[in-house]
């Protein structure tokens, strides 16, 4: 183990002890990722009178999807019954009503983002004081406008909660703010199953830690998800696992790369398999570019209409849709892309696509793998690639003598990619 992967496993330990045994943390953790099992279960799939929702809405029976507030008021209730009996001060009754309710201004408010636009919290109430003042004060609005319509006693009783575990006064509403931070984190380990990036990852420590300090016994359990959470991006990125760790280490002990207010926004051009996803994802990590795929949308598509993303497949979707819009993916692509950040698009395939990249000034980075590499990667991911056939549609070669800014080899040297990188972003 590594020095900073073990500093990042300390991250989350304070130093009071913990009464919960290992075996006993291990039990409660598993249970809390088995309760998301209930988020992969959707009511109504495929029943009959509801088959058009069934077709064209984007819940799929095993698929988690983005947390609703409800679906997240669940869970922490639920966790705070599975919890509470380790720890026998806890009044189990009144930290559920409490958890029940915790979020539930948030249908007036909306639920606010703790990233932020750099995505630290800086500006946000996770960590900035005068962002906090202003969410608390919208919220005690929010609980006025609540109860406005609610009988005297109704009304009574959600000020009472409300009131208690947004002041977090009492053991049970300091109890149920920590669980709420550990079922964040939980939901983080898996729906992302190791797909995040240092900054991500940082940020997601630090509001963690906010969590912890509320309700310090929990420390073992949050250490826990955390250290499974390691092991996903570990086992996702096992070449620049360590590069990962110091570049998560340096931006909680303060030391983050520069943030730079107009970075490049970078548009990457290269055949099947060279390994644009990954080049894009370490431009995540060096520089905070966020990546915006054309290619994912194609995919979805395809597995819609036929079942599969073969190359066959998604290059006759591109016959036939651009005949509509000749750059009608990254078009798709671009509408929900970030505002106001860097981007990376990760595949440019036709003219007109590079065209718009090179009309809204994005930095082009060609690149090249050589081809068993590629077929073997496809092979890999479970796609079909037929060098001979695949590789001579105009997806993989109209762009093959466009200039570009720079050229970048992915042959499989971790080492050799970040450095092109570190050259690419200037550092």
């Amino acid at each position: 183990m590594t020095e900073k992967l073990e500093a990042l496993l300390r991250s989350l330990i304070l130093k009071t002890s913990s009464s919960v045994a290992p075996p006993e943390v291990r039990q409660d953790v598993d249970q809390i990722y088995k309760l998301f099992d209930l988020e992969r279960t959707v009511r109504f799939f495929g029943q009959r009178y509801w088959e058009s929702e069934s077709r064209f809405e984007s819940a799929r029976p095993g698929q988690l999807q983005l947390e609703n507030v409800a679906a997240h008021s669940f869970q922490v209730a639920n966790s705070v019954m599975l919890l509470g009996n380790r720890f026998p001060d806890i009044d189990i009754s009144r930290a559920v009503e409490l958890a029940i309710v915790h979020d539930q201004l948030e249908m007036i408010t909306g639920d606010k983002d703790p990233v932020g636009k750099y995505g630290d919290g800086s500006d946000t109430h996770a960590f900035n004081s005068s962002e906090r003042d202003a969410k608390s004060n919208e919220e005690a609005a929010a609980l006025k406008y609540f109860v406005r319509n609610l009988d005297q006693n109704a009304a009574a009783m959600y000020v009472d909660l409300m009131t208690e575990v947004t002041a977090e006064k009492t053991l049970e509403a300091r109890f149920v703010k920590a669980v709420d931070k550990l079922q964040a984190l939980a939901f983080v380990r898996v729906k992302k199953v190791g797909d995040i990036g240092p900054s991500h990852l940082s940020f997601t420590i630090r509001y963690s830690r906010e969590g912890l300090k509320k309700f310090p016994e929990l420390q073992l359990h949050f250490s826990l998800i955390l250290e499974d959470l390691l092991a996903d991006i570990e086992q996702v990125y096992p070449a620049n696992f360590q590069t990962y760790c110091q570049l998560t280490c340096d931006i909680l002990d303060g030391n983050p790369a520069p943030r730079r207010e107009h970075l490049m926004q970078v548009a990457l051009i290269g055949k099947s398999g060279v390994g644009k996803s990954t080049l894009a994802k370490l431009l995540n990590y060096h520089s905070g570019t966020e990546r915006v795929s054309s290619g994912t949308i194609c995919r979805q598509i395809a597995k819609l209409l036929f079942g599969n993303d073969d190359k066959s497949t998604t290059q006759t979707l591109d016959d036939a849709l651009t005949s509509i819009d000749s750059s009608i993916f990254l078009n798709a692509a671009l509408l929900t892309a970030p505002t106001g950040r860097p981007i990376c698009l990760d595949s440019l395939r036709f003219r007109s696509d590079y065209e718009i990249a090179r009309r809204r000034g994005f930095t082009i980075v060609r690149v090249i793998a050589p081809d068993e590499v590629r077929v073997a990667r496809l092979s890999e991911r479970g796609q079909r690639f037929d060098p001979g056939k695949d590789g001579t549609h105009r997806s993989e070669t109209e762009l093959d003598t466009v200039d570009v800014d720079y050229t970048v080899e992915n042959s499989g040297d971790i080492d050799a990619l970040e450095n092109s990188i570190r050259t690419l972003i200037g550092q």
